[in-house]
């Protein structure tokens, strides 16, 4: 069984069709020694389609992570909205928000998504890995949903957080607008080759939960009914209380970090809706990156035994994570994951 296959079949819902656990990452998958390995660096790696599909594929090449994984910072959708965002120069850094966007009710949607901003450059990355790795690797391609891109990087969080307690109806405005804009780039990738679209939302436990349902979950099941595509809701910090909301945003999977124990995930998704698969959820500061070895291996077989469907880091890998604890986060997963 190849890593499409295994993926593939847990996210269709034949969890017993499987060898084995897979060892996945649905967001960023950069690291410096990948970049160093591909010769593929940033910034140029956001912006040029060849180095960043073999950025996206490196984990896989070198370490047998179970997908690809693109693109890798949270701007892409930001920066096609008009908003600013700054490249730092000589150095590996992540991108970031150079100006936030001054009028929220005057974000400049592009008529064209598929020719917005690095939209075009993910596409193309897309096309290069689907015609090696169609039907042996699934490849994943992340989005930042309506939510947090709006709160986190064009409108800024205080500013919005400020109107979805005071004036709800407009930041709904606000969401509404920019629908069709998702709904667009998503179908986008899945048409080029997408097999798995991850919805990234980091910004769902800044807020209290009861914004979940509110602000966060419309938008996301409009996405996804638009969608053949398995999907994935990734959240990071404590999910504990939306736990049940997430599963009901009507995704393939959630994906969870260590903040939210997976022996309680798993207990509270079975609940609801049983082998609903749950993704996570090894530290990648405090586990994947100092090491050591063993407590790599400790916390996969932990991770493993309190009933995850596919092991991860908990969000992106750190940038400075050795190629060998990448390695090894795939070999217990392997060792472990075999013997369920």
């Amino acid at each position: 069984m190849n890593s499409y296959e295994r993926v593939m079949n847990i996210l269709m819902g034949r969890v017993g069709d499987i060898d084995r656990i897979p060892c996945v990452n649905t967001v960023s998958v950069a690291t410096i020694d990948f970049m160093k390995a591909t010769n593929a660096y940033w910034p140029e790696s956001h912006r040029d389609p060849e180095k960043m599909a073999k950025l996206a594929s490196a984990a896989h090449r070198i370490c047998g992570l179970d997908n690809v994984s693109l693109p890798f910072d949270m701007l892409l959708e930001a920066e096609a909205l008009g908003v600013k965002v700054e490249y730092p120069e000589g150095r590996i850094q992540h991108p970031y928000v150079k100006e936030f966007s001054m009028e929220p009710f005057k974000i400049q949607i592009p008529k064209d998504v598929v020719d917005a901003g690095r939209v075009p450059v993910v596409l193309r990355a897309i096309r290069i890995l689907r015609r090696e790795f169609e039907g042996k690797t699934p490849i994943n391609v992340y989005l930042n949903p309506p939510f947090t891109c709006v709160s986190s990087y064009v409108v800024g969080i205080v500013r919005f957080f400020t109107l979805m307690r005071r004036s709800p109806n407009k930041a709904h405005e606000i969401l509404k607008s920019l629908l069709s804009f998702f709904i667009e780039m998503a179908e986008a990738y899945e048409e080029a080759g997408a097999n798995i679209i991850t919805f990234h939302e980091m910004g769902a436990t800044t807020v209290p939960p009861i914004y979940f349902d509110e602000f966060i979950t419309p938008y996301l099941r409009e996405i996804v009914k638009h969608l053949k595509t398995p999907t994935v809701l990734n959240v990071c910090g404590l999910a504990k209380p939306i736990i049940v909301k997430m599963v009901n945003v009507g995704c393939s999977a959630i994906a969870v970090d260590e903040l939210t124990p997976i022996k309680h995930a798993r207990e509270v998704v079975d609940s609801v809706k049983i082998n609903y698969p749950v993704i996570g959820n090894i530290s990648p500061g405090k586990v994947l990156l100092p090491g050591p070895i063993s407590r790599i291996m400790e916390e996969v077989g932990k991770c493993i035994g309190d009933g995850v469907s596919m092991v991860s880091p908990g969000c992106d890998f750190h940038l400075e994570t050795p190629i060998e604890h990448i390695k090894v986060l795939v070999d217990a997963t392997v060792k472990y994951g075999s013997q369920r």
